[in-house]
């Protein structure tokens, strides 16, 4: 599915009236939605997700803004789209400032936003941010002209969740020198599950989770006085207690592969790569709530 399949000609407006994005959405529903739904219920839907009590708000760009919200009824996303010559407000960012736009995109959407948001959203704002996109989407004068954009109308639109889309960046890692004991204060100091063991470019070289500082300090811990350090750590380094065969996904890997390479080979975390290099953290807590989170 693309862009071009649930944006039409009738589903864009350009320059209406308004100087909220409260206004332009209730423009915009106006024209989306069929007669069946009352006046007051799409005035205050507007409001709803003008003011984020329902739906999601998403900045994509200075000028342009993107709107999520579940419709019950459609069986595939629709699309509508306002642009403005003059800047509207927009208020649901959960800022003390309100900022200003003069594009918004909505989405109306058969089920979970999570999916939708996985995939569909950061492909989406990559166009918005590439080249001259944004400055060429707000100068518009016609319907014909958004649907002419390069690259626009082609958007995948597809419900496929990405790895990236769900990965926590690697802020934590260590290299294969770092000793043991400052291994272990750091995961117990972060509460970090696991950490990465990573090379001079960033490969990753190994994991060590929980269980692998538990296999070596707890024989420690048997034989010493539980107030002494563990001696058993002394002179070891992360490259000695690390797991080396360390499954890796791809930053741009479905989800759902991901997960099922999670459970079939018994892992809680990956490390997410790109080219080589280690970008993210992929935990298994963070797949479930991805895969059935609203």
């Amino acid at each position: 599915m693309i862009l071009a399949d649930s944006l039409t000609p009738e589903s864009i407006l350009i320059d209406p009236e308004g100087e909220s994005l409260e206004e332009v959405l209730h423009a915009l529903l106006d024209a989306m939605l069929t007669p069946a739904v009352e006046p007051d219920t799409r005035a205050k839907r507007a409001r709803d997700v003008a003011f984020g009590s329902q739906g999601e708000v998403v900045r994509l760009h200075d000028d342009v803004v993107l709107v999520l919200e579940v419709q019950e009824g459609v069986t595939r996303p629709r699309a509508g789209l306002v642009v403005r010559r003059e800047a509207f407000a927009v208020t649901a960012e959960g800022r003390d400032e309100v900022r200003g736009a003069r594009a918004v995109l909505l989405f109306l959407l058969p089920g979970r936003l999570s999916a939708f948001r996985g995939h569909a959203v950061p492909t989406i704002g990559r166009w918005v941010k590439e080249g001259d996109h944004a400055a060429r989407l707000v100068a518009v004068s016609s319907p014909d002209d958004v649907l002419e954009l390069p690259g626009l109308a082609a958007l995948p639109l597809t419900d496929r969740l990405r790895v990236d889309a769900v990965m926590s960046p690697a802020t934590y890692r260590v290299y294969p020198d770092t000793p043991a004991g400052e291994v272990l204060d750091l995961m117990v100091r972060r509460g970090l599950p696991a950490v990465p063991v990573v090379g001079e470019g960033y490969e990753v070289l190994g994991m060590i989770s929980a269980g692998d500082a538990l296999t070596h300090l707890l024989p420690s811990r048997r034989t010493s006085d539980p107030g002494e350090p563990p001696s058993e750590a002394e002179g070891r380094s992360a490259r000695d207690i690390m797991t080396r065969s360390v499954l890796c996904v791809a930053e741009d890997q479905a989800l759902t592969d991901a997960a099922a390479m999670m459970v079939n080979r018994g892992v809680e975390d990956l490390p997410v790569v790109r080219e080589g290099e280690l970008v993210g953290i992929l935990s298994r807590d963070a797949v479930l709530r991805a895969l059935h989170g609203p």
